[in-house]
């Protein structure tokens, strides 16, 4: 998305980590702050603009806000300042990082730029899609990425893949019930064939 200062084009950035948590803490941003952070335009430029074109913006921007942020694709591969992060594939998560990434989730409040950090991690390889391979899980790495991620990941692509993980766990919750219910009944079964009958 573009949007027309003066004379000069200037971009829409994506909606950050970073920005999501600035604009929940601080809801009563002024129009200025929120141009400047959600574009590429100069805050020079922005104090020299029209006072009518200024208010459009804001107004414009702050809808996008919520829409920005709940409108993403879930993406297996994204890239940021030229490396390549991947989705986790949850059936290959090991124990630890299984544990960590639970515990992260139930904190309140959420860090939301470490359990990012915990979704995508860098590739091991140029394969891509459903064939990536991540790096092995380190939380000191992830640990390491936390303020990159805040700064460039947009929200969007995170809340997607929350929403990603959350599917997955309900999948396996229901898989597991199942199988226990079946399980019971089988044994069940069992326990009545077994049971001699009465004369």
């Amino acid at each position: 998305m573009k949007l027309v200062i003066g004379k000069t084009e200037y971009d829409v950035k994506p909606i950050t980590i970073g920005d999501y948590e600035y604009f929940t803490e601080n809801t009563e941003v002024d129009d200025l702050t929120l141009i400047d952070r959600l574009t590429t335009a100069p805050l020079d430029e922005l104090k020299k603009a029209k006072f009518s074109q200024i208010k459009f913006i804001s107004k414009l921007l702050r809808s996008r806000l919520d829409e920005g942020v709940n409108k993403s694709s879930l993406d297996l591969v994204c890239e940021i300042d030229g490396v390549k992060y991947g989705l986790i594939k949850p059936s290959e998560l090991s124990y630890e990082e299984w544990v960590n990434l639970e515990v992260f989730m139930s904190e309140k409040p959420l860090n939301i730029g470490l359990i990012s950090t915990h979704l995508y991690k860098p590739l091991k390889n140029d394969k891509m899609g459903d064939e990536r391979e991540l790096i092995d899980y380190d939380l000191n790495e992830c640990k390491s990425r936390i303020e990159l991620f805040k700064e460039k990941m947009p929200m969007g692509r995170i809340l997607a893949a929350f929403f990603f993980i959350a599917i997955f766990v309900q999948k396996l919750t229901e898989r597991f019930l199942d199988y226990t219910e079946q399980k019971q009944n089988e044994n069940k079964n069992k326990g009545m064939k077994k049971q001699p009958q009465k004369k």
